[in-house]
C-alpha cells in the first residue's frame, strides 16, 4: 500500500485541469455569480444587519456550490453525463450539514489565523476535507471533521500544499476582488465582473482539488466510501 504522503500531489495539478476541462460550464457559471454576489455584498452600504443576513445567504450557497462540486467529481468518477441541475438537486439536502462543519473547519481556522497563524493553518489542513467525508459518506459534521483528521495524518504537508493552498487562494480572491475591484477599475459594473472571473476561475479548482485529494487518501489508507452520487435522470 502507497504512504498517503507520496500520494497526494503526484499528477494532482493535470488532473485538477482535467476535471475543470470536462465540466467547465457547470462549474465556472455558478462561482462566477457567486464572485459577483459576494462583490455585491461589500455595495449595500454600511446597513450591519442587511450585511450580516446577505453574508449569511452567501455563505449557505457557498456550501452548496462545495457540495454541488463534489457531487460532479463522483459522476465524473462513474462517466456519467448529467446536467448541472440534478448536482444541484442533489446537492441542497447536503448543504446544512456542511454548513454547520464549514462554521468549525474553516471560519474558527481563519479567524485563528488573524491572531495566531499557525495553529489557524493547522486546523485549516487537519480538517480541510470534511466536505467530501459529508458527501461522500453521508457523515455528520463532527465526524466528518474526525474523519477528515484521520485521512490527512502522515500527509500534513502534501495536503496542505494542495488543499489549504487553494483553499486560502479562493478566500483571497473572493475577498481582494469585492475589496478592491471597484476602487481599482472606476466602475461598479466591472468590480462585479472582475469578482465574477476571479470567483469562476479559482472556486472550482479548490473544490476539486480537495474532492481529489480526499479520493486519494481513503485509496491510500486501502478504503472504499460509498459514492453518494444524484439520481441519475431517465428519459420517457
Amino acid at each position: 500500500m502507497a504512504k498517503a504522503s507520496e500520494v497526494v500531489l503526484a499528477g494532482l495539478p493535470s488532473e485538477v485541469v482535467g476535471m475543470c476541462r470536462r465540466h467547465v460550464g457547470a462549474t465556472i457559471v455558478p462561482a462566477a455569480l457567486l464572485g459577483a454576489c459576494a462583490d455585491a455584498l461589500i455595495l449595500v452600504g454600511h446597513d450591519l444587519g442587511y450585511q450580516i443576513a446577505l453574508g449569511i445567504l452567501l455563505g449557505v450557497a457557498f456550501e452548496l456550490y462545495v457540495g454541488y462540486a463534489e457531487l460532479i467529481v463522483v459522476a465524473d468518477r462513474a462517466g456519467e453525463r448529467q446536467p448541472a441541475s440534478v448536482f444541484l438537486r442533489g446537492a441542497l439536502p447536503l448543504t446544512p450539514p456542511l454548513v454547520a462543519a464549514s462554521l468549525i473547519a474553516v471560519v474558527v481556522p481563519l479567524a485563528a489565523s488573524g491572531l495566531l497563524v499557525l495553529p489557524g493553518l493547522w486546523l485549516l489542513t487537519v480538517w480541510s476535507l470534511f466536505a467530501p467525508a459529508i458527501v461522500h459518506e453521508r457523515l455528520s459534521p463532527l465526524r466528518s471533521l474526525s474523519r477528515s483528521a484521520r485521512l490527512v495524518r502522515g500527509a500534513f504537508w502534501p495536503v496542505a500544499f494542495s488543499v489549504t493552498l487553494m483553499v486560502l487562494l479562493e478566500h483571497t480572491a473572493i475577498h481582494a476582488t469585492a475589496h478592491v475591484a471597484e476602487p481599482a477599475l472606476g466602475s461598479e459594473a466591472l468590480g462585479l465582473l472582475a469578482a465574477a472571473v476571479a470567483t469562476g476561475i479559482v472556486s472550482g479548482p479548490a473544490a476539486f482539488t480537495i474532492s481529489l485529494v480526499y479520493e486519494r487518501l481513503v485509496g491510500a489508507h486501502g478504503e472504499h466510501p460509498r459514492q453518494a452520487a444524484p439520481e441519475p435522470q431517465t428519459v420517457a
